[in-house]
């Protein structure tokens, strides 16, 4: 008996020893966690603390989105910005009879980055549309849904929710190659989404970064280098994916969209030998085999040299996204023209 006894004694007293050793490694394992949050969470303030210095003395335009999904967002009313928190026209949601509405998304080369809103693409367009209707019952708004340094995760946020509250007759899907980028763990956005972006746990966002960069370098090693060929050679499944929820969307919707692609600038180069016309050309075919027309203007850019459309360097660094204003005419241009090839009836002949 008393045998017995001792036997059910020491089983209690393992057990015991085997709750508290769990116990003991939980609470081990808690204390490292709230430790490195800590210690994450300085690195944080003193990261974004750099970045506001780094800004000193410059507007930005810009604050915390109340959508996690956009991360950030122009201040209403400041900056040339409307009261719905974008760069131009402040257009109404309602629309009014006999009015054909153009909505374009984008990032900083459809906001008109470094030039006039005025001479950016998409008010040439407006212009020159409403030329062509003069003496119609239809009139042209082009309404820009665009901020600067907008990735394509962010701007399918904006086609969903924002777009459809304009009632546009056509979309105009304004790509960019350094689109599919990260809003966050990419710097496409000169900082502004490593700025605004506030993790809900810093250990968690720490593991899923390093797991992204441990990714990122797995699908990229047998890529090119030059930056935008390697962001679509390692992401080209999402690229893919996202251009046909975009086709997805249109046919749902029942609203025709343009994908319309801009080449990057390449210094003392010219748009006939362009190192990524490969690329254009493989985004062209995916948009058009998921049902988008494609508007390419790296063929409204041929026989011209880059230098003929690029901003003034700025402290020696060359601007490789935004055309200046003559690269914005152009761009204009072309899309008239392929938007009266479309057969829209608001610029039918009468």
């Amino acid at each position: 008996m008393k045998q017995d006894e001792q036997i059910v004694m020491t089983t209690i007293s393992k057990r015991k020893a085997i709750f508290f050793s769990v116990i003991l490694s939980i609470a081990s394992v808690l204390v490292c966690l709230l430790a490195s949050e800590i210690f994450l969470t300085i690195r944080y303030k003193r990261e974004h603390a750099r970045i506001e210095s780094a800004y000193e003395g410059r507007d930005l335009c810009s604050k915390r989105s109340d959508y996690p999904e956009l991360i950030y967002t122009r201040i209403p009313g400041e900056c040339d910005t409307n009261t719905h928190g974008f760069r131009g026209t402040d257009y109404g949601y309602d629309k009014k009879n006999g009015v054909f509405r153009i909505v374009v998304i984008g990032d900083s080369v459809a906001e008109g980055q470094g030039v006039d809103y005025q001479d950016r693409f998409a008010q040439v367009l407006e212009r020159n549309l409403n030329r062509l209707t003069k003496g119609k019952e239809e009139n042209v708004e082009v309404i820009v849904l665009a901020q600067t340094g907008y990735s394509t995760t962010q701007e399918l946020f904006l086609l969903e929710q924002e777009a459809f509250q304009y009632s546009p007759d056509l979309i105009i899907w304004s790509y960019v190659l350094n689109d599919p980028a990260h809003p966050v763990y990419h710097n496409a956005n000169g900082q502004l989404g490593l700025y605004y972006f506030k993790p809900v746990f810093h250990v968690a966002n720490f593991v899923s970064r390093k797991l992204f960069e441990i990714n990122e370098r797995r699908k990229g090693a047998n890529c090119e280098t030059e930056y935008h060929a390697r962001l679509h050679c390692v992401y080209w499944d999402q690229v893919a994916s996202n251009i046909e929820k975009i086709a997805d969307i249109s046919e749902k919707s029942r609203i025709p969209m343009i994908f319309l692609i801009h080449p990057i600038f390449e210094e003392n180069g010219s748009f006939d030998d362009y190192s990524l016309a490969s690329l254009h050309a493989e985004l062209g075919a995916t948009a058009t085999a998921a049902g988008l027309p494609v508007v390419d203007v790296l063929s409204a850019y041929r026989s011209h040299s880059a230098n003929e459309f690029t901003q003034p360097s700025i402290n020696g660094w060359f601007d490789w996204w935004h055309p200046n204003k003559e690269g914005h005419r152009i761009v204009a241009d072309y899309l008239v023209e392929y938007i009266l090839s479309a057969g829209y009836p608001a610029f039918a002949p009468r």
